[in-house]
């Protein structure tokens, strides 16, 4: 009778565990003005633009249909509009980073799939870098919005730009916003909060750890 239970026991342990590693389903069951009824799985929720439920983020919701992000991917979805099959939950990846003898934090990571390394800035609207590191990683800015900006020195043409992807260890996001500066400044390219506003940062003592949120 124990070998019995014990056997039994780990079938059920055996399908649990596949029932979790089926993809999750997600739908829009209702719309209205800036939220959405959504389904992720079995549970259902009215989410509010900007909230997330279930690792999608309600990005807009109309009368017309909703802009959802998942995984870091942007998808606009109808009313009733499914995409059961093709989504599981993300993985919170998470990153750990010991500051150095500045205290300042950098990290190893990739624009464009090129490799970079990265000062963590939360003080940095966007993901910045100067137009000569920009050509070195192969990124056309003159296609960019073109502004000029005050430095200490002088007036500098700015261009704003999208990154089709940032990645530091296991986090990667698509199409993040970023700031070139004409010259060599900054030296380092900054991981500004158009990245870091994905993310959840904590610091245990000296070591700041990041995870991705959704």
């Amino acid at each position: 009778m124990k070998w019995r239970r014990a056997f039994m026991a780990l079938v059920l342990l055996v399908s649990s565990a596949a029932v979790l590693a089926e993809p999750v389903g997600v739908k829009v069951m209702a719309l209205f003005s800036n939220k959405a009824l959504l389904q992720v799985g079995d549970l259902r929720k009215v989410v509010s633009v900007g909230e997330t439920f279930g690792g999608v983020l309600l990005q807009s919701a109309t009368g017309r249909g909703a802009v959802v992000v998942i995984d870091g991917q942007t998808l606009n979805l109808e009313l009733n509009q499914s995409i059961a099959g093709n989504f599981k939950k993300p993985d919170r990846s998470k990153l750990r980073i010991f500051p150095d003898t500045r205290g300042m934090y950098y990290v190893e990571g990739t624009i464009n799939n090129k490799a970079t390394s990265f000062l963590v800035d939360t003080g940095a609207t966007h993901v910045t870098l100067s137009g000569q590191k920009a050509r070195a990683l192969s990124i056309d800015f003159s296609k960019g919005e073109r502004t000029m900006a005050r430095t200490a020195a002088a007036n500098v043409p700015v261009w704003q730009v999208m990154l089709n992807s940032v990645s530091i260890g296991g986090i990667k996001l698509r199409n993040v916003s970023a700031t070139v500066i004409d010259g060599d400044k900054p030296y380092e390219v900054l991981l500004g909060n158009s990245f870091l506003r994905h993310t959840d940062m904590q610091q245990a003592d000296s070591v700041l750890i990041i995870r991705k949120r959704y």
